[in-house]
């Protein structure tokens, strides 16, 4: 075969995978991933500054494609049973903290860094349920993750919609933020418990 038909070939080939990790990683969020947007959501309700919200997202999403790609390459691995718990424990930390703070701490990005990691291995043993040659590992972790970062925006799209006639009154975090953060910590916890049994 030539070099022209190879690349041909594999430029098809990518053009295959490029929409269908990019619909995994999506799904693996909405609808799939209700531990994932339990997380998304505390992040979000804590956060009444763009800024502060954005910050978290950005290094839990930095946190966690590092792990992904780690654990794909072979650096790292946890079993899942572990992870899935580590994960439930994540979320119900994050919701507590939102019961008792009213702003971002000055640790608290470092926690969601953190925590990242350990959500990076989820999608990884996500990632790795599809069988996906060699030549695409590139071009199908890339579009799943970006599939990842759009079912995230859309978590927190959908939550400020959700929200937004309430966002800035003085009530929000006593009547809408702090009891949706002591509902995501309770199912969290009782996913660890199950998950861990």
């Amino acid at each position: 075969m030539s070099r022209i038909a190879s690349v041909l070939l594999i430029a098809a080939s990518a053009g295959a995978i490029v929409p269908q990790y990019l619909v995994l990683g999506f799904t693996h969020i909405l609808p799939l991933g209700l531990d994932h947007i339990l997380f998304i959501l505390g992040l979000f309700f804590l956060s009444q500054d763009a800024f502060a919200l954005l910050l978290q997202v950005t290094l839990f999403t930095v946190a966690h494609s590092l792990t992904l790609g780690l654990s794909l390459a072979g650096v790292v691995s946890a079993p899942t049973a572990l992870v899935e718990v580590a994960i439930a424990l994540s979320i119900a930390f994050i919701g507590i903290e939102n019961m008792f703070n009213e702003r971002l701490s000055r640790w608290r990005p470092w926690m969601v860094f953190g925590f990242g990691l350990i959500h990076g291995l989820g999608f990884a043993h996500t990632f790795q349920e599809t069988a996906v040659e060699q030549t695409m590992l590139i071009p199908a972790l890339f579009s799943y993750n970006i599939g990842i970062e759009l079912g995230q925006l859309a978590v927190i799209g959908s939550a400020f919609i959700g929200v937004s006639l309430w966002w800035k009154r003085a009530w929000y975090p006593q009547m809408i933020a702090r009891p949706a953060s002591a509902i995501i910590a309770t199912v969290a916890l009782y996913w660890a418990v199950e998950r861990s049994l």
